[in-house]
């Protein structure tokens, strides 16, 4: 469920989202500003184009027709250059997340063009978990579009650990603390009209309830639809990939990042010995 939570005590159990880079420094966080650019640039050679064939057809001079072929010669070079920036930072952005998969698997995700970290360490409460994020350079998380999938996400990422690590949901960057019942982003954006709340949510029980949390009962397993060939076991999906030259860790990382996954990386015995049997069942239909 998604519900208001407090501020004003102390909730073990709640961990902090962040939104953004939050370990070292990476390439360019939105890659969409470099695409606009190049957008335009396209834009700018199309009416170029326009208004040569327009000199063309008032018979211009053969130093005007030279001019503006030059003119055209160039903003195609640009383009070109530019457009090899895009694709060098888009690969840098996901070289960046492939290496935080390794290095912190089973901590961060990407979610409509950002990359969000789950720090499942330390329990606080929503101030101290908004410091923690600002400390390293972010914030909590303000998600855009698809809040639903973007739940499913983050459920995906803490319910593995829920039960052993004792917590019991996320803390998000909403809140209703600067007037009660108009509840906002960080970013002073309202939340919209059709907020995915869970039942009688907001509630403000107690009258202490001012912050934005993804929460979950215990009992709870939310629906985790697998993808093709996928196996589902405790609030995951598992797939066996067969490879016919061994990988390095790095390399196995980066195909399962490849798919929208994460390498599986056992965390407790019990999901060592999942993993163990779910291999030895899946070599068998692997050909």
């Amino acid at each position: 469920m998604i519900s208001s939570s407090t501020v004003t005590i102390l909730i073990l159990g709640l961990l902090g989202l962040c939104s953004a880079d939050i370990a070292a420094p990476g390439p360019p966080r939105d890659v969409n500003v470099l695409i606009r650019a190049v957008t335009q640039l396209e834009e700018n050679l199309a009416n170029n184009q326009l208004a040569i064939l327009h000199l063309l057809n008032g018979d211009p001079s053969d130093t005007m027709y030279e001019r503006m072929s030059t003119m055209e010669s160039e903003m195609q070079e640009d383009l070109r250059h530019l457009r090899e920036v895009v694709d060098e930072c888009t690969t840098l952005r996901e070289d960046h997340m492939k290496l935080k998969n390794f290095v912190y698997p089973g901590k961060f995700f990407h979610h409509e063009g950002k990359d969000f970290y789950v720090n499942k360490e330390q329990k606080m409460s929503w101030r101290d978990s908004r410091k923690w994020c600002q400390v390293r350079g972010s914030d909590l998380a303000q998600p855009t579009g698809d809040f639903l999938a973007f739940k499913q996400q983050v459920l995906q990422l803490i319910l593995p650990d829920a039960k052993s690590g004792g917590y019991e949901g996320a803390w998000m960057g909403g809140s209703d603390i600067a007037s009660e019942g108009r509840w906002i982003w960080l970013s002073g954006t309202q939340l919209p009209n059709n907020f995915p709340w869970g039942n009688n949510e907001p509630n403000n029980n107690r009258n202490n309830e001012d912050c934005l949390v993804i929460r979950y009962k215990t009992d709870d397993k939310p629906t985790i639809t697998c993808p093709e060939n996928y196996k589902y076991d405790d609030h995951q999906c598992y797939s066996l990939v067969n490879f016919s030259l061994a990988l390095t860790p790095a390399e196995a990382s980066s195909h399962c990042y490849s798919q929208g996954a994460m390498l599986a990386l056992p965390h407790t015995l019990d999901h060592l010995i999942f993993l163990h049997y779910f291999i030895y069942a899946a070599s068998f239909d692997i050909e």
